[in-house]
């Protein structure tokens, strides 16, 4: 497992540290980190996808078999890191506790309104278990310290009747109840969507906008 855990350190570091513009347009549509007074909450949404994003700037990191052979392996998920944490000021700084009943309180809602039910190890492919435990939630302690540590990794069956029950470049939407907040995610993700240019200037627009604010002319 050695290898593989040096692959995935490579594609998330890549994916966290590039300065690839669709990659920080991607974490943005993806992840939330919400404070409400002395309380913190994160939640991420790791889509599949996301490993293409990832090795868009370092195309050394892995082959397009590895990358192929990874989106088969997770496309039946869905994974989603949360963390709940209360803020304390000690000494004029600020600190963080590990709120530990988060399991308690998460519930994630696909688009057509039902409630899906996070997957016990014993249900999920070895392979994804080893991913999400030895390589995952690891970098993730490493990167965000005890933060990091403290966020939990839910995961969700994604395939009913052979299509993707949260697809992130279908029109849609779906969202997940964390305490007493609501956390919603539109679908199609923009930063999956090919790029429109204006036809007077050829400048690049979003992928979900139909008309060039700039000029007024369809993209």
């Amino acid at each position: 497992m050695k290898s593989c855990f040096v692959f995935f350190s490579l594609m998330f570091g890549c994916y966290l540290y590039s300065q690839n513009t669709r990659a920080d347009k991607l974490i943005a549509e993806t992840q939330y980190v919400r404070q409400i007074e002395n309380n913190m909450k994160l939640l991420w949404w790791i889509p599949t996808e996301y490993w293409e994003v990832a090795l868009e700037n370092n195309k050394s990191s892995a082959t397009e078999e590895q990358i192929k052979y990874l989106k088969e392996l997770l496309d039946d998920y869905i994974i989603m890191v949360a963390g709940d944490y209360s803020l304390t000021t000690q000494n004029g700084e600020m600190s963080f506790n590990v709120n530990s009943n988060i399991k308690e309180k998460m519930f994630l809602y696909e688009p057509q309104g039902g409630k899906l039910k996070a997957l016990k190890n014993d249900e999920i492919d070895g392979r994804v278990v080893v991913i999400v435990n030895e390589t995952l939630k690891p970098l993730f302690a490493q990167m965000l310290g005890k933060m990091g540590g403290g966020a939990e990794f839910f995961i969700y069956n994604n395939k009913k009747d052979g299509t993707r029950i949260i697809d992130p470049t279908k029109t849609g939407s779906f969202h997940v109840e964390l305490g007493k907040e609501n956390f919603l995610w539109k679908l199609p993700l923009i930063s999956l969507m090919k790029e429109k240019t204006c036809p007077v200037d050829q400048e690049t627009m979003e992928g979900n906008w139909i008309y060039c604010p700039i000029h007024g002319q369809k993209l």
